[in-house]
């Protein structure tokens, strides 16, 4: 589904294209989590929770929205913390609010924006580390309907992904360039690409993930290597050399609020394509929507 039939047809069109297309793969990955879920009892304790959003420029516009349904919908037995990571810090939304830490960091054009973003999360790493569990949830995304301790926490994994929405029926694009810190092999098991957009785990595990890709983004960039998708590339490489520890969350954790959803299916977090903030971004040169990345 590529830049002609969007043209062609639009946005939305090429959207509901590709449901009909991968509907039947889509409903079994969708199955799963609901298995996954099905009488599931807290396994995991936890004590306080970092939320950590990145959103530089007029992508700050986003953390209302962000902030307000996830207090509300995600997690609501467990206390969290939300870290923004932002280079506009007077931002009036973050003023008053003791669950909000505000790290101050610079705006950066595409790629770097998202590329450096386990750099930026370096940067708190310390503060970090009062927390059990730190989620990354990307800035454009919201919660939409409630996700509770006993299903989400109904596992005894130290990391968890969440299945990519465009690969439920082909192998994801992995980075495949040795060269690469984030290059994978064709031997490996290469069954599930997670999305960049929704990934977390236990405290200890995660500010481990945190330092070693910022460790790995950096070699590549001085050999002048940038991954295929970024840090998206980073995160599946790490996932895929620790298989046994991930735990795979269904794509209703990431759902494209263009696309249908199965009538006995609920969407979790809604990722906004159509947004006057995305398009307006100063010095934003990505394109607002996978498929205009081929994907």
């Amino acid at each position: 589904m590529g830049k002609v039939v969007i043209k062609t047809l639009g946005l939305r069109v090429a959207y509901y294209l590709t449901y009909f297309r991968d509907r039947k793969a889509l409903i079994k990955e969708l199955q799963k989590g609901v298995d996954q879920e099905s009488g599931g009892k807290q396994m995991q304790e936890t004590t306080k929770i970092a939320i950590i959003f990145i959103g530089t420029n007029k992508y700050i516009e986003f953390f209302p929205g962000y902030y307000e349904t996830i207090k509300r919908k995600f997690l609501t037995n467990t206390p969290k913390d939300f870290f923004v990571f932002t280079d506009m810090v007077d931002y009036p939304f973050l003023a008053g609010k003791d669950d909000v830490i505000t790290v101050p960091v610079e705006h950066q054009k595409w790629p770097f924006s998202t590329l450096m973003r386990f750099k930026m999360m370096n940067k708190a790493s310390e503060k970090l580390e009062d927390y059990s569990h730190i989620i990354y949830i990307d800035g454009d995304m919201y919660a939409s309907s409630v996700v509770t301790e006993d299903e989400f926490f109904s596992h005894d994994k130290p990391l968890f992904g969440v299945k990519h929405i465009c690969y439920v029926t082909k192998m994801g694009e992995f980075e495949m360039n040795p060269r690469s810190t984030a290059g994978v092999s064709r031997s490996d098991d290469l069954s599930d690409y997670h999305a960049g957009t929704f990934f977390g785990g236990k405290g200890d595990a995660i500010l481990e993930l945190i330092k070693e890709l910022d460790r790995r983004v950096d070699i590549d960039l001085e050999n002048g290597i940038v991954a295929k998708w970024h840090d998206e590339s980073q995160l599946n490489k790490y996932f895929v050399e620790r298989k046994h520890l991930v735990r795979t969350l269904d794509p209703s954790y990431i759902y494209s609020e263009l696309k249908p959803i199965p009538r006995q299916f609920k969407s979790k977090f809604i990722h906004m394509i159509h947004s006057s903030i995305k398009t307006s971004t100063a010095n934003r040169n990505e394109p607002n929507n996978p498929y205009e990345k081929s994907r």
